[in-house]
């Protein structure tokens, strides 16, 4: 399966990174707002129970070139402060991928945390999906990456200078 990662470091602690990354709402955010990405269009997120930690289940819906969108996600692993994955689970509706894992890990660094970040993903099944995931697919996820990394060092540093 395909991998994309990235590695930064965060000028704050991992207690403060793993509280803000913990919350899907920050994580997700990017498909929360119209982008081009999603083609002018945007997800809503609903957290399916109050649970924290694994177990907790999330659900994103809406429609991307008329095309619905339906994706569930399970948390799978969770260790306070330093790690979290979580997958889609059950049958999916996603136009250019069959499913995905994406997880992240914290440790001291620097006086800072190294935030490391990985989305693994599987290809649609589905002739024609599958070249529009051939095509698009990487694209996507580093586009998902960029924004939840990059954007969640951005509100940390800013924040802590203030």
């Amino acid at each position: 399966m395909p991998i994309v990662s990235k590695t930064v470091q965060v000028n704050a602690s991992p207690e403060v990174v793993f509280s803000h990354l913990d919350d899907i709402r920050n994580v997700g955010q990017h498909m929360s707002e119209r982008s081009m990405a999603l083609m002018g269009n945007k997800l809503e997120l609903s957290i399916l129970d109050g649970r924290e930690g694994v177990g907790a289940i999330y659900a994103w819906k809406g429609e991307v070139l008329w095309m619905p969108i339906d994706i569930k996600e399970t948390v799978t692993r969770w260790v306070e402060n330093r790690e979290k994955s979580w997958r889609t689970t059950g049958e999916q509706k996603i136009i250019i991928l069959d499913g995905y894992e994406m997880r992240f890990s914290l440790s001291p660094w620097e006086g800072g945390t190294k935030l490391s970040f990985e989305i693994e993903y599987t290809l649609p099944r589905n002739p024609l999906n599958w070249v529009l995931g051939r095509l698009l697919a990487s694209w996507y996820c580093r586009w998902c990456l960029n924004n939840v990394v990059d954007g969640a060092k951005e509100y940390l540093e800013q924040r802590a200078s203030n």
